[in-house]
């Protein structure tokens, strides 16, 4: 076990595992700034998409042309605007073509079949979504900042078509809406202090209903769905939204109390509108980024332990993103992200970050073998690991749980390949 890790996951054969690295393997986005948004969407293309600005220009969408290596860009109407928004989120969706649905607070919501954009421009469609999703065969749009506390919803099987005649329509959910997110048989809409899940199937019996008035969700992206549960950043740490055993309850007690001061920092300290979830499905891992050099990343995954499955987290150095996703292409499952140069990553590759080591640090807690206060003599220390690269380590002993005013042994240095 350990009581401090950074660059570091639970590992599938026991114990905890180094994170594995990232490398530049789509090249840079074309335009200027930050990459905005990236997307992994099986049958479109290569599978891999991105917006960034480009100046002069109202193209911002652009797709991975494996073959070539390149970046090709995807025309859009004149009318985009692609210079005031700070991010583009992505959803990903199949009524029997693979499609994407493209929302950045701005602009109309537009989708993309991978030949056509097309702005959804109905007269009762929002002009200016920030968040998408499909639920029961609609597309939900919501987040948009005149009208923040509407939810709408298009005809069943038809996302550009918004006319209450054909069963679309409109929620008021009594408060502005942060994030949309289906689950099980429930659209649940976030507020910042706000929750309600929205039940049915179609106009006809669609119903919302509450689940709670004393806290929501804080950052629009850092809500994940992963080991049967969709978590959320909240007030107090990251939640849960998971069914009970009565019929109809929702649990929503925090599952970060063994690192609360540390999301307590993320809260207060860091612009929330720069968190970006990833889910990594083959480790049951997902992990938190933020966009500034400075800061630290959250990685939270699954471990088997004497008391069954519990979530262990680690911090991130090093993986500055300004966007971030995954899913599967085929049977291989891709987990990227974009940066502030305009490039866009594929993680979980080599062993270092696009060239430069990985730095990491492995902390166990510590040993008082039965009296802490009895003196003891030390004459051996053993440790154990598997190398999958060549690592340069630094053993470290500390005594009296890290006082200050005793003196530890000099640091033990060794190489290995």
């Amino acid at each position: 076990s350990a009581i401090s890790l950074i660059n570091y996951e639970p590992a599938v054969t026991g114990g905890y595992r180094k994170i594995s690295g990232y490398s530049n393997d789509y090249g840079t986005v074309p335009g200027s700034g930050n990459v905005l948004g990236v997307a992994v969407v099986n049958g479109l293309h290569d599978g891999i998409l991105a917006a960034r600005y480009d100046t002069g220009s109202s193209n911002y969408l652009y797709y991975w042309n494996a073959s070539t290596s390149a970046w090709v860009t995807i025309t859009t109407p004149a009318s985009v605007d692609v210079s005031t928004y700070p991010k583009v989120r992505f959803t990903r969706y199949n009524w029997g073509t693979p499609k994407v649905v493209i929302a950045d607070g701005v602009n109309p919501a537009a989708t993309y079949d991978g030949t056509t954009y097309t702005q959804i421009t109905n007269a009762n469609a929002p002009s200016a979504p920030k968040v998408s999703h499909t639920f029961k065969n609609h597309l939900f749009l919501a987040g948009d900042a005149t009208e923040s506390t509407n939810l709408w919803f298009s005809a069943p099987y038809n996302e550009t078509d918004f006319d209450p005649a054909d069963g679309s329509g409109v929620v008021n959910v009594g408060f502005p809406i942060v994030a949309i997110k289906s689950f099980r048989d429930a659209l649940y809409v976030f507020g910042s202090n706000n929750i309600r899940k929205l039940v049915g199937n179609n106009i006809a019996d669609f119903v919302l209903e509450e689940v709670t008035d004393d806290l929501g969700c804080v950052a629009t992206d850092s809500i994940i769905e992963i080991g049967g549960d969709l978590l959320f950043l909240s007030q107090d740490g990251l939640r849960p939204i998971s069914g009970t055993d009565k019929i109809g309850d929702v649990n929503l007690e925090t599952v970060s109390k063994d690192i609360q001061s540390i999301f307590t920092d993320v809260i207060f300290d860091i612009d929330l509108e720069g968190l970006n979830a990833v889910v990594i499905r083959q480790k049951t891992q997902f992990r938190y980024f933020f966009s500034g050099s400075d800061t630290q990343g959250v990685i939270g995954g699954f471990r088997q332990t004497p008391n069954g499955l519990q979530f262990e987290y680690s911090q991130m150095l090093g993986i500055t993103a300004t966007c971030a996703d995954s899913g599967y292409i085929g049977q291989n499952e891709f987990v990227i992200h974009g940066d502030s140069a305009g490039k866009v990553h594929r993680q979980e590759r080599a062993f270092s970050f696009d060239g430069d080591p990985i730095f990491s640090v492995f902390q166990t807690p510590f040993f008082h073998m039965q009296d802490p206060e009895q003196r003891k003599l030390f004459y051996t220390v053993a440790t154990y690991l598997r190398s999958e690269g060549d690592n340069e380590i630094v053993m470290s002993t500390l005594y009296d749980y890290e006082d200050v005013d005793t003196l530890s042994p000099t640091n033990f240095t060794l190489s290995t390949a």
